[in-house]
């Protein structure tokens, strides 16, 4: 089964879980728990498994038999208790790995959170897992108008230091007039990071900037035998 798939039934699974844990009264407020959880144990994990201790209410991965979580696989799981209960509520996660280690967390929060399970050699202290904060990241938006005077065929911008390529192709062609928008991102750490932009028209004549900065601006693309110097383009958008 894919990753989507599965991560459709995992959120049928909380929905169902919810209806029938509140169908006697749909007014009543919940507070939901968000897990991502993330396979860092080098090993496939057969089972997570999420249980209210209050309540013997749980969820379970898998939904289906023979499923299982490949390292460095993701699922997201979810967990519905009343919201008059939180605060001090907290939840039991447990994880078994394919090679039959059982691991048990007791004092999970109702919070939206990405855990990781460990490798055995990777705990320290009694904790079997480890929450891990969403990177932070750094956008370019480039907003791409078509000066050129003809068809673009193909646009990309390559990362200068990794390698990294977006790449996009027209089917039908970027037309003169049209405007295009690509985002690029990249971790926040990676400081003075700078894209090569190169755009083919299509009577075959391409384009080349290579000190694109990671940032929001619009980019007007000039007819290359047209411009002064090295310069393709222009920072500016049409009026």
């Amino acid at each position: 089964m894919n990753m989507r798939k599965i991560l459709a039934l995992l959120a049928v699974m909380a929905l169902l879980f919810s209806c029938a844990a509140f169908a006697e009264d749909d007014a009543f407020a919940v507070k939901t728990g968000v897990y991502t959880i993330i396979n860092k144990t080098g090993e496939a994990v057969t089972e997570v498994k999420i249980t209210d201790p209050l309540s013997d209410n749980y969820n379970v991965f898998p939904a289906e038999e023979n499923e299982v979580i490949e390292n460095e696989g993701i699922v997201i799981m979810y967990f519905d208790i009343p919201a008059t209960e939180d605060g001090d509520h907290r939840l039991t996660l447990s994880y078994k790995t394919e090679s039959g280690r059982e691991e048990t967390f007791e004092t999970l929060s109702i919070e939206e959170v990405n855990i990781e399970l460990l490798a055995a050699d990777a705990i320290t202290g009694a904790t079997p897992i480890a929450f891990k904060m969403p990177e932070a990241e750094q956008a370019g938006m480039y907003t791409f108008y078509n000066l050129t005077g003809e068809v673009v065929t193909s646009l990309s911008l390559t990362d200068n230091d990794d390698g990294a390529r977006i790449r996009t192709s027209f089917p039908d062609g970027f037309d003169p007039g049209e405007t295009y928008t690509v985002h690029y991102v990249i971790p926040a750490d990676r400081e003075n990071v700078t894209l090569t932009l190169e755009f083919v028209t299509e009577s075959g004549k391409t384009g080349v900037f290579g000190t694109l900065h990671i940032e929001e601006v619009p980019i007007s693309l000039l007819d290359v035998d047209s411009v002064s110097g090295a310069t393709p383009i222009s920072f500016t958008a049409p009026e």
